[in-house]
């Protein structure tokens, strides 16, 4: 297995998202999908231009509730083969202890919940 260099596994989603401005409160600035997700920030697929190093929040909404992420542009990985129009970004997570509290309790359950088969493969997060 290849070293990424990586603290946090990351683990593979498709789960949509909103993106406000401001890490607290903010306006809605667009929807995007959230491509994974770890204890240290996600990678996303954003249409419209997000600024590397600005802060913004991320909003996943699953199952019924909503988990709000605020972290940094860490860099802008360029356009979406899939949608022209889309950008990749990759976020860096300023997260409280009660956030990565609930990160982690959001990642565990879908762990749980999501089958293998239904996503292609799946990580084992905490290995």
């Amino acid at each position: 297995m290849r070293n990424t260099g990586r603290t946090y596994a990351r683990w593979p989603s498709d789960l949509k998202v909103e993106v406000f401005s401001g890490p607290v409160g903010g306006v809605r600035i667009g929807e995007g999908v959230l491509l994974d997700v770890s204890l240290s920030g996600c990678l996303l697929r954003v249409r419209g231009l997000l600024k590397t190093g600005s802060t913004y929040r991320i909003r996943v909404n699953w199952k019924g509730s909503a988990l709000d992420l605020p972290g940094r542009v860490a860099r802008d990985a360029g356009r979406s083969g899939a949608d022209p129009v889309a950008r990749h970004y990759g976020i860096a997570f300023n997260l409280t202890g009660g956030q990565e509290k609930d990160l982690r309790l959001f990642i565990e359950e879908v762990r749980r919940t999501e089958k293998p088969e239904d996503k292609g493969f799946l990580r084992d997060y905490w290995g």
